[in-house]
């Protein structure tokens, strides 16, 4: 790309280059011609009034301070005197257009060739005295202007020549600075056409194209969130399909397994050691139905009502009805909550779900005296409002925590690994996100975000 565009830029600046440097020395030309011209007038008007133009003695002086022949004509343009004769005949009578423009009181130019030489013939109208008028001419030499005229051409060639070399390296090198770029931003879109949205197209280059790789980056960024809720949604698809699947499967033999271990311990009551197996038998049975049944619930479809709702409430109700079990476990809890309320639209029972979920998790994880803080803010310049659970267990591993929402993945032992995806889910289709760190101080945040409804 940028080779063409260094070609077309050579190409037109060669043009430019020249056709300047011909006009400047076509204005050159005239300019010295001109000036030539006043100086020979003034001179020959000097001497004019000091000496008689007529005379030999006179024209000769004139020769040789003009290096070239004097001619004297009269007002009709008859030839009076000259300097040599051994001139062109069309020099022995002036034309009446010349005479026309002399009259005019103009220098007069003319190129004349004689002798396959070439001659620059100047003619001005003067006075030999007070009644007398005349017309005096100069037949001159052009090799001074041939030289001056080569000078300007070897001048503006170089000029030319310089400035195409200069003009080529700059627009070589901005044609770089901006290009490379673009070809990077090329590379960059067709590695993101192909799927891998985790390229990042380097910022650098213009201020525009820069502004274009930003804009690249974060929509790159926002296209992979999105595929990443997709993907979720398609596992949370699937995982809702298996356990429905699972749960048909499963249901029927443990019910079967839960019967036979209830009619085991009614026949073995004389036999205590026996009778401890088939409860066992019982109670293992019940507690997989439990497990089938929370995977049931957990994975139905999701659907909101979208109410006007205080997020402030919303801790409120839910801290008090765990509070209870936080005591019983030996922790404490701290509310630290904004004074006025934080509005949000969406479904309450769900967040009480998330919050709920988000609760127990800390619980889990907080020893017997540890501490669970529940925090709620308000972001003015974001427009959102957020909560968030804080507990002082052990944490979870850096490289672990985008994992936590993925379903079945969980760091629990009885734990199912659908907990945190369904309140993610929860989260996402009220339009929030939620996101997990470690506390520096030991132990995991957990905030939830969502958009601001004002009150």
């Amino acid at each position: 790309m940028y080779r063409q565009f260094l070609i077309s830029f050579a190409a037109l600046l060669v043009f430019i280059s020249v056709y300047f440097a011909y006009t400047s020395i076509s204005f050159s030309s005239d300019i010295i011609e001109a000036l030539e011209n006043e100086h020979i007038s003034r001179l020959a008007r000097f001497m004019i009034q000091n000496d008689n133009l007529l005379d030999a003695r006179t024209l000769a002086k004139l020769k040789y301070i003009m290096k070239g022949e004097a001619f004297v004509y009269r007002v009709d343009g008859k030839l009076l005197a000259s300097t040599t004769k051994n001139f062109p005949p069309t020099l022995q009578k002036l034309s009446s257009s010349i005479l026309e423009k002399v009259y005019q009181g103009r220098i007069v130019t003319e190129k004349v060739l004689f002798n396959q030489k070439s001659y620059r013939f100047a003619l001005f109208y003067t006075h030999l005295n007070r009644d007398i008028a005349c017309i005096v001419g100069f037949l001159l030499p052009t090799e001074f202007d041939k030289k001056v005229q080569k000078e300007l051409i070897f001048g503006f060639s170089y000029m030319a020549f310089c400035g195409l070399v200069f003009s080529l390296v700059v627009s070589w090198l901005l044609t770089r600075w901006i290009t490379a770029p673009l070809k990077q931003l090329v590379q960059v879109t067709k590695l993101m056409a192909r799927g891998d949205l985790t390229v990042k197209a380097p910022e650098k280059g213009p201020p525009e194209i820069k502004q274009l790789a930003q804009a690249l980056n974060e929509m790159a960024s926002q296209l992979h969130e999105i595929q990443q809720k997709m993907i979720e949604s398609e596992r949370m698809a699937v995982a809702a399909q298996l356990a429905s699947s699972m749960a048909h499967e499963i249901k029927n033999p443990l019910t079967s397994l839960r019967l036979a271990g209830e009619l085991l311990t009614e026949l073995l009551r004389d036999q205590p050691e026996l009778a401890k197996r088939a409860e066992l038998i019982m109670q293992e049975s019940k507690r997989l139905e439990d497990i089938i049944q929370n995977m049931l619930s957990q994975t139905k479809k999701l659907s909101l009502k979208r109410d006007q709702i205080d997020i402030n409430q919303v801790i409120t109700e839910v801290v008090g009805l765990a509070q209870y079990q936080i005591k019983k476990r030996g922790q404490k809890m701290r509310l630290l909550l904004t004074e006025k309320p934080l509005y949000t639209r969406g479904d309450k029972e769900r967040l009480k779900q998330v919050l709920w979920n988000l609760l127990n998790n800390a619980s889990e994880a907080t020893p017997p005296g540890g501490e669970i803080i529940i925090r709620s803010q308000e972001d003015a310049e974001q427009d959102t409002v957020s909560f968030s659970v804080e507990d002082q267990g052990p944490g979870v591993p850096e490289e672990e925590l985008s994992k936590l929402y993925k379903p079945f993945y969980t760091t629990k032992k009885h734990g199912t690994g659908l907990g945190l995806a369904i309140a993610r889910q929860i989260v996402i289709l009220h339009g929030g996100q939620i996101d997990f760190a470690n506390r520096p101080e030991g132990g995991l945040r957990v905030t939830v975000t969502l958009p601001r409804l004002q009150g």
